[in-house]
């Protein structure tokens, strides 16, 4: 059976979105070998929540993959073709502070979103359904995540700091996670200069 060219534009997205994530999960399975990471419980278990969701999604996207008419091979070559899409946030053998671990999670998860939010609106204006359907849960899993990280950061950066300075102020971690959930808040207010 010939594919579409709706069908071909529609795995072009899928795949995309596949190979960030698979980016994502590679990366988040070696942070959480990081020693550094094993002292923050926190962290350490945000990154086990991350690496799970993260997987269920990789086999939900490769299974619509396949549906849209890619082979295994396929799916191959095209994360092969994205590998160290994510390189300049992910350092593959560097450590890093947990704080800035984090940092790259939340940087990649917002990509992520983005790449979801694409996909949903290219599956609704082609009129495919079940991507849609997928793209939305999808988005919906991942804006929680990116959020959570809004709130674990700070205090990972006031634990850091205080390794450094004793006489730190611990407070300024729940001031930092108020503010981010502040601005946050504003949704989908427009900034107007």
């Amino acid at each position: 059976m010939t594919k579409t060219k709706s069908e071909d534009t529609l795995l072009m997205y899928v795949n995309d979105v596949l190979a960030l994530e698979r980016d994502i999960k590679e990366a988040v399975a070696r942070q959480i070998e990081d020693d550094e990471v094993a002292n923050s419980p926190e962290a350490a278990a945000f990154l086990r929540q991350l690496l799970s969701s993260t997987a269920i999604r990789n086999s939900a996207l490769a299974e619509l993959s396949e549906s849209l008419g890619s082979g295994a091979g396929v799916i191959k070559e095209t994360i092969a073709a994205a590998v160290g899409q994510l390189a300049g946030l992910y350092g593959k053998v560097r450590k890093h502070p947990v704080s800035r671990i984090l940092r790259d999670d939340y940087t990649a998860l917002a990509l992520a979103s983005t790449a979801y939010s694409m996909l949903y609106t290219t599956a609704v204006a082609l009129r495919h359904e079940a991507t849609a359907v997928l793209a939305q849960r999808h988005l919906r899993q991942v804006t929680p995540l990116i959020m959570g990280l809004s709130h674990i950061i700070p205090a990972v950066v006031v634990a850091e700091l205080a390794a450094d300075f004793p006489q730190v102020n611990h407070e300024s971690a729940e001031d930092g996670r108020i503010v981010t959930a502040e601005a946050w808040a504003q949704g989908g207010e427009t900034v107007t200069h």
